[in-house]
């Protein structure tokens, strides 16, 4: 996938294949998803999930932004989503190489009213990037 198309709302991920993990099958690639929920109060509305369940913000790698993630600039908020992503997808070393650059390149284009990423497309995204 090129990095321009990452995220386009009206995509859907591939499914994700199986693999074995300590005895139980489990997912090879996650889904993230971001979405706003204009219900929920001032500074909760942008929900981001992994497989369903909250994303974790990282902050034991980079404290930019305490009121969460965001998307679609290149603020503080998207620069911590930019290393969830990568931490979560690849490892912490790469996540604090390239989280600006994943920033500038996805995160800032992601749409605003929401997408879907794949952990592939993550890795392909880093892989494009470390060629």
């Amino acid at each position: 996938m090129s990095r321009q198309n990452l995220g386009k709302s009206g995509e859907s991920p591939t499914t994700p294949a199986s693999r074995p993990v300590n005895g139980a099958t489990v997912s090879a690639q996650t889904v993230y998803q971001g979405r706003r929920n204009l219900t929920r109060s001032a500074g909760k509305e942008v929900e981001v999930t992994d497989n369903g369940q909250p994303l974790d913000y990282r902050y034991d790698l980079l404290s930019a932004s305490p009121s969460g993630f965001e998307w679609g600039y290149g603020g503080s908020a998207p620069a911590q989503l930019a290393i969830a992503f990568l931490a979560n997808a690849l490892d912490e070393e790469t996540a604090c190489r390239y989280y600006q650059r994943l920033k500038k390149e996805v995160v800032a284009q992601l749409p605003e009213g929401g997408w879907r990423l794949t952990t592939g497309d993550i890795e392909a995204w880093c892989s494009e990037v470390r060629r």
